[in-house]
């Protein structure tokens, strides 16, 4: 029995040793858990958080932890407040793993689009307490965000966006209110171009064919030359008698 008992122990010893040896029970080879990664990262403050700047470094830490990417919504929510969770928690199943799209729905909520980031890309200020790297990495981030929101994959593309946008520097504001529903979509400098000198000329022959239908003095004047006819005057004026001589020489 006692060698029965010993035979025994020696198996369990060897199956613990070929399951410490197994790559998969390896510690060093476990799978990365998205766990351990939000204990890296603060949660995120709506208050005074910048959300676009708090997913890029999300994405930047679940890489290098080499997170899969279909674990990256559960590791994001754990950082986000109840209110935001539960917003997310409305979405339909077929796209709550998909974390682009779970990012698209943060960045609608925040009411961030493609206009605002490049208004952050040109405005954004450096803060005294971060560091030139840091701020180095918000106008990145937020540059990186406004051409992917207009779909720029392209250096063409790329260079057709910086000319409009200086085109788009130089029109008046009463201007832009006329293209309100397309012009943080219009990313052609000769699609702009052509819209703008269309309005020009159509303000052009609305401003002429105003001034001749509403000019009262014109209209005036034109209307006393048609009704008003006087003959020419031939006679002298005749001082004494106060009056105009008639055509026989008589004062009248």
């Amino acid at each position: 029995m006692a060698a029965e008992q010993e035979r025994l122990k020696m198996e369990i010893e060897l199956e613990k040793l070929r399951t410490s040896s197994d790559g998969s029970a390896n510690p060093k080879h476990e799978k990365p858990s998205c766990y351990e990664l939000t204990k890296n990262i603060p949660n995120f403050d709506p208050k005074n958080g910048d959300i676009a700047l708090f997913l890029s470094s999300f994405e930047r830490q679940a890489k290098r932890a080499q997170i899969d990417t279909k674990d990256w919504v559960s590791g994001l929510l754990m950082l986000m407040p109840s209110d935001i969770v539960q917003l997310i928690a409305r979405e339909s199943e077929v796209n709550f793993d998909n974390y682009n799209y779970i990012k698209s729905v943060l960045l609608k909520i925040f009411k961030l689009c493609s206009e605002e980031f490049r208004k952050k890309f040109l405005h954004h200020q450096k803060n005294s307490e971060k560091s030139w790297r840091e701020f180095t990495f918000e106008i990145s981030n937020y540059f990186q965000e406004w051409i992917e929101g207009l779909k720029i994959d392209s250096f063409e593309k790329l260079k057709n966006l910086i000319i409009t946008d200086q085109i788009k520097r130089r029109v008046p504001f009463e201007t832009k209110d006329h293209f309100l529903d397309e012009w943080t979509r219009l990313v052609s400098p000769s699609e702009l171009a052509d819209k703008l000198d269309e309005l020009v000329r159509s303000d052009c022959k609305y401003e002429t064919e105003r001034k001749q239908q509403f000019n009262p003095i014109k209209k005036h004047t034109e209307s006393n030359q048609r009704t008003v006819r006087h003959k020419p005057f031939t006679g002298a004026w005749n001082a004494r008698n106060m009056g105009y001589p008639s055509r026989n020489g008589e004062s009248k």
